[in-house]
């Protein structure tokens, strides 16, 4: 299976990755690391190599050799022209992060809201089309840029995967959760298009959910799961 004999090599886009690569090195903890780790041992592998790739190469077929990337991916239609997904690990509904202080409990209190967007996300046409914020949101490239801004103060909230949210509120006391949008999103690992070995990475996954490893992975890396954060309706 591996490309490598004995080694599962992953690629990631965000090193460190608060909830999903951390610790030092960056590797070493974190939801999806602990993930990579688990499918190692279950596929009977020796050790995980971990491969930093941009997230636009990734989400071109870019994989920069790895057998497959974790990198809080979301399946598309449009990325399922390069990639192929395996079986979802995370569910994975739009989560509203904000800065500390700043809080909102409907889609007025959100609408109000001074926002960053990515261009590279799947959610931007979220905030565009069901929040419609009062101001134009500040667009950049990608999420590290974007938490950039949220950070600064110069923006209040970021449409992220709830579990990625999660897990940078569980790292940083700066940020926090206000809510979640109700979606049918979800995370799975990424694979190069054709590759052979996206059955037994299925079955590897559903095996790690069966026995309560992936549930105990969310425990410790992000806190606590989506039936924790308050749903937040758009509809109007």
């Amino acid at each position: 299976m591996p490309a490598h004999p004995g080694v599962l090599t992953v690629a990631t886009a965000f090193l460190p990755a608060a909830g999903f690569w951390q610790g030092d090195p960056p590797t070493s903890g974190g939801f999806e690391a602990g993930l990579a780790a688990a499918l190692a041992r279950h596929l009977g592998l020796d050790r995980v190599d971990v491969v930093q790739v941009p997230f636009g190469a990734i989400v071109d077929g870019k994989l920069g050799g790895a057998d497959l990337a974790l990198s809080q991916l979301t399946p598309t239609n449009e990325r399922e022209k390069s990639l192929d997904f395996t079986t979802p690990y995370l569910d994975s509904p739009p989560g509203v992060l904000a800065r500390a202080g700043v809080d909102a409990s409907d889609v007025k209190t959100l609408r109000e809201l001074d926002w960053v967007v990515s261009r590279l996300s799947t959610l931007t046409p979220i905030v565009d089309d069901r929040i419609r914020p009062t101001r134009p949101p500040i667009v950049v490239d990608d999420r590290s840029q974007a938490l950039a801004v949220l950070r600064s103060g110069r923006a209040d909230a970021l449409m992220l995967d709830l579990p990625v949210a999660l897990g940078l509120a569980h790292t940083d006391s700066r940020f926090h959760v206000v809510g979640q949008l109700d979606g049918e999103e979800d995370l799975a690992a990424a694979l190069p298009s054709g590759s052979p070995n996206r059955e037994i990475l299925d079955s590897a996954i559903r095996a790690l959910e069966s026995d309560g490893a992936i549930d105990r992975l969310v425990s410790r890396w992000l806190g606590k799961s989506e039936d924790g954060v308050p749903l937040i309706l758009t509809e109007q």
